[in-house]
Parts: structure tokens; C-alpha cells; sequence
């Protein structure tokens, strides 16, 4: 009875994966991504949920879901850069958590989906001799093929190893070799084009994403950590001396004067940028705005990273426990608050210069970026109070480090940026060039607004020291009817798996302002 069995649910698999691998070409194949990701994605989450049920779905498992299928339609309505990416890693995590209940965290639930992959290529091999039946020619020859596999691949490499090694040998066997290698390669061109590869990538992405091949290490090995921490005692053997003072209270001291001196030089930093980033602050004569910004605002980004690796450095055992800690804990918690001080000054710096020189996508990463830093820095201070491990800090970020960037799909930036930009109050210092490096949806903004792109080149002509090269208002409005003919050929050569709601609005805006010919 359970070979037949193996047999049945054997048949299903390769017949579900088959079918998948077929949509997936359908839909993929020398396409761009549009409807096509929205509909792969919707179809993976319903025959996940067919099969396991929504109530055996854990937490974790739906909201990664609720984020795929977020992402996917945000594909449709934005088609931004980072809709697909998150869709990818969304619908790749969501399938780890759906098949292995026991995960919690996003990076353990990436690696159980690696191990999966890993193990495909062993199940495909145990799944054919499935579905082969158990007696007959088939059955014997598939049981000699897979045992003459590792022979034939070790025979090759000494093969390849006596070639190198006798140059003789190597002359014999060089005629032989190379028209072996020419029908081989002949075979490969014939069998395996570019269809067929992306055929077998589109089946080896369904069968890892609808399927669970591995065993569960991964979750096993997540289920030794815990978001509380434990205490290790590690006792000294009784026939060793005392020693003059214990480890931890050497730690404890040197965690006291190191942390009370950065207090005290983090304190000076955080007053100065009060008094004058966050109050009046006004760009004086000759002073370099890019520097501030640009190098200040790395070399104090990474200054609060490095802050909070010596916190996590001195809280990473027993120090947790030890009841001397008292002012240790005081004087990190003060730090870890002293740097969120420190991280709203960056982004103070941030504003400034996007209220001098406008909006950008890298101005835009800075302020998500310090985001995630604040969401680090109060986890930290929860970790230090409340005795939290190292694994709690990476389960939330990481969750938040998703929410945030699933977020970030819903806005589209492109023409948020844009909008801005063109009502800046500073146009002499609007990066101009930019603007034709936006993607087709800024269209309609630019043709509505060019007199707005025609005040800030102007603006620009004053400038002691030029640094856009869009200064002709004819040129520019030739590099955009460029754009824009491009986008047309585009658009109307789309299939219907390349339809976003994106390109629709587009194209209709457009049309309304009588820049596309009504067909």
C-alpha cells in the first residue's frame, strides 16, 4: 500500500509542478514584469493555501503573505523598482513559513527555503524512481543508471587528472575527447535552447516554492533560541587558584569608564547639532552643504552602528545577569538614547540639504534607512533592559526591515519626487538632468509643468558654477518627446501579462493633453 501511495502523491507533484512551470513560461518568457508577477504570485499563495489550509498558516506565515500579495498589486498600480524585488522575497519567504510552522524569523525562514532548493535536485531523483514501476526493463534500468552516476563522474575526474599529469595519455586521448565534447555540445544545443533552460528554471522555482523537500534542520536549529536570555554558568575547576577578580567585573568596569567617556564626548556632539542643526540653521558663505551632508552623514551613521555593536559587545552574556551591572546598564541605556538624539540630527542634516537641493532616490534611502536605525536602536534598549538575546533583535528588525520596505511599495516615487522637485523652492539647485532618468510615469508632470523645468534651468544660468547640462529648453523638451516615443512603442507592442495600471494612466494622461494621436 505505500508504494502505491508514494506513487500517487508522486504523480501529483511532477502533474502540479508541470503545470505550474507551463503558467510560469506563459507568463515570464522574454516578457517584463506587470499582471504576469501579480498573477504568478496571487496563484502560488491559493495553492499554498489549498493545500495547507489558512488555519494551519502561523502568524508569520500570513503576514508574509499579506506583503506578497501587497507587493504584487503594488507591481500593477506603481511598476516601481522595488514592488517586483519585494514581491520575490516576500512570496520566497512566505513559502518557507507556510511549509515549516516551527519558523519565526525571516532569516532563518530564507535559509529553510535554501535548504529546500538544495534538496530538490535528491527528491527529483527519488520522486522519478516513483513513478517508475516497481518491476519491468524501466525499473532495472533506472536502478543501473543511478548506480552508475558516481562512478562515471569519479571516472571522469581521474580522467581529466591523468590527462593533466601525462602529456602522452593527454595526445592519445585529445582526438577522442574533442569529438565526444562536439556532439555533446551539439546534443545540448538541440535539446536544451533557451526556452527549454527557462522552462527548467520556471520548474525549479514552482517545485521549491509549492513544495517541501528538505527535512526540517532549520527549524530545528531555530528552536534553540529564544528572544529571553539565558544564564551559563561557567564554573572554575576547584583545584585551580581564585583569581584576583572575577572576568565579569573586570568587563564590567572597563563597559563603565569606556561608556561614561562616550557619554560624556556623545553628550558635547549632541549639543552642538541642537543648538546649531536643529535651530535656525542657515548654510553659511563658502561652506560645503555636499560635505556636510553627503560624508557627515555616513561617518555618523556608521558611528551609531559601531555604538550599538560595543552595547550588543558587552551585553552578549552573563553581564546581563550580574548584579553589580547597575550603572553599566544605566550608562548604555543613556547611550542607546543619546543616539537616537544623534540619528534625528542626520536626519535633520538630510533635510537641510533636501530643502537646498530637492528630493532624490539616495536622500530618500538616507531617511528609510534612519528609520530602521531608530527601530534598532530602541529593540537595543529593550535588549538591555529586559534582558533580550541577540536573536530577538533579528527577529524584529528584520520583520520591521520588511514592513518598511513592503511600505515603500505603495508610494509612487518617481512622480512624488518629481512633484516636488518642480514646486522647490529653490530651483537654481534642482538636479534638471534628473529629470529625463525618471521613469515614463513623470510624463504627463514634465509636459504639464515645462515652464516650471523652463524657470529652473533659467535659475541654474546664474549659478557661479554649473553642474546640470539640461539648460536648452528646446533640447530638453526634444529629449522628453524622445522619452516619450519610447514609452509609445513600448506601451503598444505590450502583451497582456506586461499590463500595468501604471503605463494605462500614462498613457491616458497623455492622451487627454493631445500628445498621443486618438486611434
Amino acid at each position: 500500500m505505500k508504494p502505491i501511495a508514494c506513487w500517487i502523491q508522486s504523480r501529483s507533484t511532477l502533474i502540479i509542478v508541470l503545470l505550474m512551470a507551463v503558467i510560469f513560461d506563459r507568463l515570464f518568457y522574454q516578457m517584463s514584469l506587470g499582471l504576469n508577477l501579480a498573477f504568478f504570485s496571487f496563484l502560488i499563495v491559493m495553492l499554498t493555501l489549498y493545500r495547507i489550509g489558512w488555519k494551519d498558516l502561523t502568524r508569520p506565515a500570513r503576514w508574509a503573505m499579506t506583503g506578497a500579495l501587497l507587493a504584487a498589486a503594488m507591481v500593477v498600480v506603481h511598476n516601481s523598482i522595488i514592488a517586483p524585488i519585494m514581491t520575490v522575497l516576500a512570496l520566497l519567504a512566505f513559502s518557507a513559513l507556510a511549509h515549516e510552522r516551527a519558523l519565526r524569523s525571516l532569516p532563518f525562514a530564507i535559509a529553510s527555503l535554501l535548504s529546500n532548493y538544495l534538496s530538490l535536485p535528491m527528491a527529483v531523483l527519488n520522486g522519478t524512481g516513483d513513478l517508475i514501476p516497481q518491476r519491468g526493463v524501466a525499473r532495472s534500468s533506472w536502478r543501473w543508471a543511478r548506480l552508475c552516476v558516481i562512478p562515471i563522474v569519479v571516472l571522469a575526474l581521474f580522467f581529466q587528472l591523468y590527462r593533466v599529469g601525462n602529456p602522452k595519455f593527454d595526445h592519445l586521448t585529445a582526438g577522442f575527447l574533442d569529438g565526444l565534447w562536439d556532439a555533446i555540445a551539439q546534443l545540448f544545443e538541440f535539446v536544451f535552447t533557451p526556452r527549454m533552460l527557462f522552462f527548467l528554471f520556471g520548474l525549479f522555482a514552482c517545485a521549491g516554492l509549492l513544495f517541501r523537500f528538505a527535512p526540517d534542520l532549520v527549524a530545528q536549529w531555530e528552536n534553540g533560541f529564544s528572544d529571553s536570555m539565558r544564564r551559563m554558568r561557567a564554573r572554575r575547576p576547584h583545584w585551580l587558584a581564585p583569581l584576583a577578580m572575577d572576568p565579569l567585573e573586570r568587563e564590567r568596569r572597563r563597559g563603565v569608564v569606556l561608556l561614561a567617556l562616550v557619554n560624556a564626548l556623545l553628550l558635547m556632539v549632541n549639543l552642538i547639532d541642537i543648538e546649531w542643526v536643529w535651530i535656525g540653521f542657515e548654510v553659511p558663505d563658502g561652506f560645503s552643504l555636499k560635505q556636510f551632508v553627503h560624508e557627515g552623514t555616513w561617518a555618523l551613521i556608521f558611528s551609531i552602528l559601531l555604538s550599538m555593536m560595543v552595547v550588543l559587545w558587552f551585553f552578549r552574556g552573563n553581564q546581563n545577569f550580574y548584579w553589580r551591572n547597575v550603572w553599566l546598564k544605566r550608562l548604555a541605556l543613556m547611550w542607546v538614547a543619546q543616539n537616537a538624539v544623534l540619528a534625528v540630527s542626520v536626519f535633520l542634516r538630510n533635510w537641510h540639504y533636501i530643502s537646498f537641493h530637492g528630493l532624490a532616490y539616495k536622500r530618500i534611502g538616507v531617511i528609510v534607512f534612519l528609520a530602521l536605525v531608530v527601530v534598532g536602536l530602541v529593540t537595543l534598549f529593550m535588549k538591555v533592559k529586559g534582558q533580550r538575546s541577540f536573536y530577538y533583535l533579528v527577529r524584529v528588525n528584520t520583520w520591521a526591515a520588511f514592513a518598511v520596505l513592503i511600505g515603500l511599495t505603495t508610494v509612487d516615487w518617481d512622480s512624488f519626487i518629481v512633484r516636488v522637485n518642480l514646486e522647490h523652492s529653490n530651483p537654481g539647485e534642482i538636479d534638471i538632468d534628473n529629470y529625463l532618468a525618471m521613469s515614463d510615469k513623470v510624463l504627463p508632470l514634465l509636459y504639464t509643468d515645462l515652464d516650471l523645468v523652463e524657470r529652473q534651468m533659467a535659475r541654474h544660468k546664474h549659478n557661479r558654477v554649473r553642474w546640470v547640462e539640461s539648460l536648452d529648453p528646446e533640447e530638453f523638451r526634444r529629449a522628453l518627446d524622445r522619452k516619450r516615443d519610447a514609452f509609445l512603442t513600448r506601451h503598444t507592442a505590450q502583451y497582456w501579462q506586461e499590463w500595468t495600471w501604471a503605463d494605462a494612466r500614462t498613457f491616458a494622461a497623455l492622451k487627454d493633453m493631445g500628445i498621443v494621436p486618438v486611434r
